[in-house]
């Protein structure tokens, strides 16, 4: 009897802990940063997403403006380009976060420099991060590969506009990973990175095939004539950058001729041929689509003109007249046509016929030629700035 109850009492209290088990999960599940929903406010967002991370928070502050931005007024000869603060507040890890000017709730850019952001804080400031949120600048954050996956993500849910990885030399051979087919961010700062000529191959393979980024700087890494030639390689099918910063990457005359030939008409290869047609045709099936929507006016439009052409005075019984006249040989006026011609259709029997083949096939040779030329010469990047 003694061990029966021992074994009783041993199965309740088996069955109790796996009941307390799965109670403390399921709390767990409520209380997990994935789970939190945002409230809009994005201060009390982040400190909650950092508990419930356990991650130490980290103060928010805004954005420090000129005097004359805040609207304060200003003595007379007293300076207006710098703003006092307390003592070693600059080094103080802190971000720095700047709101929307219609909306002054909503966080439009956001701005940490010269402190270590680990993965965790990257995390939390993804969950947290609001839509309305376009600039982020990580400036000498240490960032490794983990981190820049972190921002990828973070990219991905709030479509980034401008990004700033200045200083974060860890991440110099991976930046490529930025430029997605989902990439939405137009302006990219990568200065003083550390790139080296291997670590550009990749960004400008991706680069070829970019349809967003504007602008880009480079300044300060250490590109040289090979990754010169690379980014020239890759900037031949994009037709979307306009801006790009080069300066401080020990380029010479070699690498500045390699930028030089894309500034100019250049001949496609087989390869970027099939790549172009590959886009035409895309494009051209975008237009079907957008023409096949019902509201679109291209179709209308079409109508109208061909109403116009059918139901118009000059179209009918005036056009009608004209071509009897041209086409009926007996008429006044086209009485030289049967007449005249006649003979000297005669004396051109002879020789006429070979010179007016040959003419054609020359005409038709020519026009094969100018239409190869066209498809083969690409417009060169005349609005391109490079610096």
């Amino acid at each position: 009897m003694a061990k029966k109850k021992e074994k009783s009492t041993a199965k309740e209290e088996t069955v109790q802990a796996v009941e307390g088990e799965a109670d403390e999960e399921e709390v767990g599940d409520d209380n997990s940063p994935e789970a939190y929903t945002l409230t809009g406010d994005y201060t009390i967002d982040f400190t909650e997403i950092c508990k419930r991370s356990e991650v130490n928070p980290v103060p928010l502050k805004q954005r420090a403006q000129t005097p004359l931005a805040q609207g304060t007024e200003v003595a007379e000869g007293a300076p207006i380009t710098y703003v006092t603060k307390d003592k070693f507040e600059y080094l103080k890890p802190c971000i720095e976060i700047e709101n929307d000017d219609e909306n002054k709730s909503s966080i439009k850019s956001m701005f940490i420099k010269g402190w270590k952001v680990d993965v965790p804080l990257l995390t939390v400031l993804s969950l947290a991060a609001p839509q309305s949120l376009t600039t982020l600048s990580l400036w000498r954050c240490g960032l490794d590969l983990d981190a820049l996956h972190t921002i990828i993500s973070m990219n991905s849910k709030i479509a980034l506009k401008t990004l700033c990885l200045d200083g974060n030399p860890l991440c110099a051979g991976h930046f490529h990973l930025l430029l997605t087919e989902e990439c939405t961010i137009t302006s990219l700062s990568l200065r003083s990175n550390k790139i080296s000529c291997t670590d550009i191959a990749p960004f400008a393979a991706a680069l070829a095939t970019n349809k967003s980024l504007t602008n880009l700087s480079l300044h300060n890494n250490a590109i040289g004539d090979e990754g010169t030639a690379h980014l020239a390689k890759g900037l031949r099918m994009n037709r979307v950058l306009l801006t790009l910063n080069l300066s401080g990457n020990e380029i010479s005359n070699v690498g500045s001729k390699h930028l030089s030939e894309i500034l100019t008409s250049l001949t496609l290869t087989h390869e970027e041929v099939v790549a172009r047609r590959k886009l035409i045709s895309e494009n051209k099936t975008l237009l079907a689509s957008d023409e096949d929507r019902p509201g679109s006016n291209s179709r209308t439009g079409s109508h109208t003109a061909l109403d116009k052409k059918g139901k118009g005075g000059t179209s009918g019984k005036g056009s009608k007249g004209k071509q009897d006249k041209i086409e009926k040989p007996g008429t006044k006026d086209g009485r030289k046509s049967d007449m005249g011609n006649k003979g000297k259709d005669d004396k051109r029997k002879g020789g006429g016929d070979g010179k007016s083949k040959s003419k054609t096939k020359g005409n038709v040779g020519k026009k094969y030629q100018e239409e190869k030329e066209q498809e083969v010469c690409y417009e060169s990047l005349s609005s391109t700035c490079i610096y």
